[in-house]
């Protein structure tokens, strides 16, 4: 289905009944990066609700716009307009910094967060992840996004573990064909929407929260890690065997079965 939120065109799939599990992919992918994980929720019961984040797979990708307030404002239509209330939500790195995003701003939309590989807002970056962002940006102005969607983002540390796994590579290049890369730009270009810093009001986060990391994690996302686990009360951690970044894509028969734990054992609350 299509939903409008301001304008925008957001493209969402639902799957299953029972509570709804709204889940937001990672930057530069879209929602069949949950293609393996939704058979688990659905078999546990609930309604796995996806979508297309603005600038991303068949959603609109408007020039401008994507804040992180744009980003938790869409995630909150979504689940009035099609959880119809409350939701478990599920995100992966940077939709993992969009649903704590909400759950500070609209606290009253999550049931729960799991948050996997989650980018946190705010949260300081280090000085070569910043270096490799900065490269790719030069580089889709310099050779256009196509260019830049292969090779050179297959091969970036967040990305290569999965793209090493058999399988995986080629579901990564079908969704990086697919992103038109005005976002990566725009995010650049669009000046923050708030005075305060998400990560002075984590402690804010009441409801269950999971965060889940692989092994293989880069640095800057263990960090993530830690700083939810130290200021989110009651937090747990699950660390993936196996895993680098995109954990879904890597290890998706551990992550469908620590989700569907936590999801079902918040469900009985």
């Amino acid at each position: 289905m299509i939903i409008d939120r301001d304008g925008v065109a957001l493209h969402v799939v639902v799957e299953g009944e029972g509570e709804p599990v709204v889940l937001l992919h990672g930057h530069s992918l879209d929602l069949r990066v949950w293609d393996e994980i939704v058979p688990a929720l659905i078999a546990a019961g609930l309604r796995a609700i996806r979508y297309d984040q603005r600038g991303h797979g068949r959603s609109a990708s408007p020039p401008s716009g994507y804040r992180w307030g744009d980003h938790a404002a869409d995630l909150a239509e979504v689940i009035v307009r099609v959880a119809g209330g409350p939701a478990h939500v599920v995100g992966l790195s940077k939709g993992g910094g969009i649903a704590l995003e909400l759950a500070v701003r609209r606290p009253e939309l999550v049931r729960t967060l799991a948050l996997i590989g989650p980018l946190v807002p705010d949260a300081p970056l280090s000085d070569e992840l910043l270096a490799s962002f900065k490269v790719l940006a030069r580089a889709i102005r310099s050779e256009g996004p196509r260019a830049v969607m292969g090779e050179l983002w297959l091969s970036h540390p967040l990305i290569a573990s999965a793209a090493a796994r058999p399988g995986a590579r080629e579901r990564l290049e079908a969704m990086l064909q697919t992103f038109p890369a005005g976002e990566y730009l725009a995010t650049v270009r669009d000046a923050p929407d708030r005075t305060w810093k998400l990560t002075e009001r984590l402690a804010e986060i009441a409801v269950p929260t999971l965060v889940v990391r692989g092994a293989r994690e880069i640095p800057d996302f263990v960090s993530s890690t830690e700083i939810l686990a130290n200021a989110v009360a009651g937090a747990q951690v699950v660390v993936i065997p196996e895993s680098g970044h995109l954990v879904p894509l890597e290890q998706p028969a551990a992550v469908g079965k620590v989700l569907r734990g936590f999801l079902t054992a918040s469900s009985q609350h």
